[in-house]
């Protein structure tokens, strides 16, 4: 028996398909220890494939192909490290995406596809005319004197001023304006984008967002100067829609000063409203009591009596008189002291009377007196009527001069002209915004997720 016998199934040559195929690829791979290149000898592989056990084969199979293909994976790990090196950070990833790319678009929709918007500038004033307290005092003077002149004072009212704007921002104004102009087929013209012109079969709420949009107002605080701009997609649009809002505006300014002038003037007629009926009322009053009196002035018929109450007086005191000088000398028998006695008689009956109907009570029971304190008292009520109608009566008008001239008016010192450039849309200016507005966003999204990464830590 040869040495090659002798060394039994270790020293066995087996050549299988993976030696065949291992010199063709060479990865730097290995062959198992215990597997030994030896010369072909074809005549001692049946023998010793019949003595070696057939599962330690099979485990140097085994082995060999585990080893080739632990092999074969770090041979395929080398390309992804490989290109690891290229691959793009996600932070880069993300600001691409949602900075540049986002920023990129609107710069090609501002520089080739939006379309240009002619914009119709128009410049007012909401005007007050006041009156000054001297110049009230002046022009009542010269009412007296017959002077019809009166200094007035234009103010601008603010207030007004927002009311107008307010009123031009609203709906109001669009449904206004949609009876005399089809803001729908202005502001959907052919020359308009996809994106900038009003959305088909627009809702009147769609459309008043749109109307918003497209007109803006600029209040200067100081001066109260308001710039109306108004856009469009045509020159004599936009100035067509800029006349109207300012008629628009000028109706509305008439009406709040009329609001205010029927306010002051209603106040003033109520007031004179009042004082009439007061007065009427005191009038009715008093012809009561002279229809239930049958006077119809007590002072007066006092004074008449008292007119011949006093000669009668007088004549009493001078008959007494004389009957006393006569007695002194004649008999109570003579004729002249009769004559004297039957005057003073008739003279004393006369003053009773007359003092009767002042004093004493008349056929209805009331005494000329109690009659004369309640037609003092009803009288001074109609002067006080009659006095406090005559104040209202001035008072009102009073409130329909200042009511005259105090109006609110709408002053347009710049008319809308035909725009000949288009200043809108701010393609440079829009699509800087729009860039720096992204980046901000983008900035603190990272600085957010920044944060909640180092407090998970």
């Amino acid at each position: 028996m040869s040495e090659d016998t002798r060394a039994g199934p270790a020293r066995v040559t087996v050549k299988t398909k993976a030696d065949k195929a291992a010199p063709a690829v060479d990865h730097g791979v290995r062959l198992a220890p215990n597997i030994v290149s030896a010369p072909r000898r074809p005549r001692l592989i049946q023998p010793a494939l019949q003595r070696a056990p057939l599962a330690k084969h099979i485990d140097e199979a085994k082995t060999f192909l585990r080893k080739l293909i632990d092999e074969a994976g770090s041979v395929s790990t080398k390309l992804p490290r490989g290109l690891a090196m290229l691959r793009v950070s996600p932070l880069l990833a993300s600001f691409v995406g949602l900075v540049l790319v986002p920023s990129f678009a609107a710069m090609i929709y501002f520089a080739f596809i939006a379309s240009d918007q002619l914009a119709a500038e128009a410049r007012f004033a909401v005007r007050q005319v006041d009156i000054d307290t001297e110049a009230s005092h002046e022009s009542g003077s010269a009412n007296d004197s017959g002077n019809s002149s009166v200094n007035f004072s234009f103010t601008a009212t603010g207030q007004n001023a927002y009311i107008v704007t307010s009123y031009i921002q609203s709906r109001a104004i669009v449904d206004d304006l949609n009876k005399k102009l089809n803001l729908r087929d202005i502001f959907r013209r052919p020359e308009a984008d996809l994106w900038a012109r009003l959305k088909r079969n627009a809702s009147i709420d769609e459309l008043t967002d749109y109307w918003k949009s497209m007109v803006t107002t600029y209040i200067d605080g100081p001066s109260g100067i308001v710039t109306l701009d108004v856009r469009a997609f045509r020159a004599d649009d936009a100035v067509a829609v800029a006349n109207a809002v300012l008629e628009l505006s000028e109706s509305l300014v008439n009406r709040i000063s009329d609001r205010a002038r029927r306010d002051a003037m209603a106040m003033s007629e109520e007031e004179v409203r009042r004082a009439y009926e007061m007065t009427q009322s005191a009038l009715a009053d008093l012809r009561a009591f002279r229809d239930n009196a049958g006077i119809i002035d007590p002072v007066q018929s006092g004074t008449e009596i008292g007119k011949l109450l006093i000669p009668l007086l007088t004549e009493k005191i001078r008959l007494e008189s004389e009957l006393f000088v006569a007695s002194r000398n004649l008999d109570d028998s003579a004729p002249t002291i009769k004559a004297l006695k039957s005057r003073l008689d008739s003279a004393e009956q006369q003053i009773t009377t007359l003092r009767a109907k002042l004093t004493s009570t008349d056929g209805n029971g009331k005494s000329l007196a109690s009659s004369l304190a309640k037609f003092e008292a009803l009288d001074l009520q109609r002067q006080f009527a009659e006095k406090l109608y005559g104040l209202a009566q001035a008072d009102l008008d009073r409130a329909r001069q200042r009511a005259d001239r105090q109006s609110v008016y709408l002053t347009v010192f710049v008319p809308p002209s035909m725009p000949e450039e288009a200043r809108y849309p701010r393609r440079i200016a829009f699509t800087i915004l729009i860039f720096i507005g992204l980046a901000i966003v983008w900035a603190i999204g990272v600085m957010t997720l920044a944060s909640v990464e180092d407090h998970r830590l």
